[in-house]
């Protein structure tokens, strides 16, 4: 629900503004296509951003559930656009959307969750994701509770136009706690799929060396083969991973798709090519010189640097 409030409900605002700007029926048909095009887009892509994305059994458990009610769930979503296209205003969707008799299917919430806001929905979340320092840094464990984490070496910050190399022992202060800078994640498995990380792995470097001037943008890599990192930022790393860490806003990463179904085995053509990494970092980054870059990146890119799931150079090419 928290994620149809911030991104479909949103949208589906700015297409009735646009109505209401225009004020001629006759146009109505064009943006009702949009709004068709927005609805039907966002509902079978909820459980594959924000913090859901990140816990396989919570994504395949809600994939599940939308797949079994996505024709209620749209139709759910066109009559709140139409309310809006009315001028009617935003009502709650809690209840309508899964509470006992809500277009979800029976039981998918429980009955008083189903009533909360989605700010407190929203605090809920914010708080089973806090992780403290304390779950990191031995050094600051209290005394009688030791915790270890596999974790390789630490390294320098790389130059300029490099993926940043993360581990277990310093994951946390160079992705979260640097609250400032946005933070793009590639979670790899070298060994276990190697077909993905072939492809990926370039295309992260293509990344980092497009975006190298934006300084608020940390494009780094953790091998999870390699490093154990605590829960919950540990939870998407049963299998390859790309995460984006909004500045100031660590707690909800945004979870890249990857192009394969649940259930399929992750070869090459599995990894998000340039332009489904750029497109995501053009939209939600928080810094504006990391969306210029992005968008400049995605303007002067070649088509098949762009789609390409071998992530290929120019002289390569």
């Amino acid at each position: 629900m928290a994620y149809f409030d911030e991104h479909l409900m949103l949208a589906l605002q700015d297409i009735a503004a646009a109505e209401a700007k225009r004020a001629k029926k006759s146009q109505f048909a064009t943006n009702y296509g949009r709004l068709e095009s927005v609805i039907e887009e966002a509902v079978p892509s909820a459980c594959r951003i924000g913090s859901i994305a990140t816990n396989r059994t919570l994504r395949t458990t809600c994939e599940r559930m939308i797949e079994r009610s996505e024709d209620a769930v749209v139709a759910l979503y066109f009559k709140a656009g139409d309310r809006m296209r009315r001028g009617e205003g935003e009502e709650p969707m809690g209840e309508a959307l899964c509470g006992s008799e809500g277009a979800m299917m029976a039981g998918a919430c429980d009955e008083q969750v189903a009533k909360w806001s989605v700010a407190e929905l929203e605090v809920l979340e914010m708080e089973s994701m806090k992780v403290s320092k304390m779950d990191f840094d031995m050094r600051e464990q209290p005394p009688g509770l030791p915790k270890t984490y596999k974790s390789e070496a630490e390294e320098k910050p790389p130059k300029k136009g490099r993926v940043a190399k993360i581990v277990a022992s310093d994951f946390y202060k160079r992705v979260i706690l640097d609250r400032e800078i946005d933070a793009l994640m590639y979670y790899s498995y070298p060994v276990r799929a190697p077909e993905f990380h072939a492809a990926y792995s370039k295309t992260h470097a293509l990344l980092a060396e497009l975006l190298e001037d934006s300084e608020k943008l940390l494009i780094g890599e953790l091998n999870v083969e390699k490093n154990e990192v605590p829960s919950p930022y540990a939870d998407m790393a049963t299998t390859p991973a790309i995460l984006m860490y909004k500045a100031n806003k660590k707690e909800n990463p945004r979870w890249i798709p990857l192009r394969t179904q649940p259930g399929e085995d992750m070869t090459g053509e599995s990894a998000p090519t340039l332009a489904d990494v750029l497109t995501m970092l053009s939209k939600h980054a928080v810094s504006s010189k990391t969306k210029l870059e992005a968008d400049r990146a995605l303007v002067e890119a070649s088509a098949e640097q762009l789609h390409d799931h071998r992530g290929r150079k120019t002289d390569e090419l």
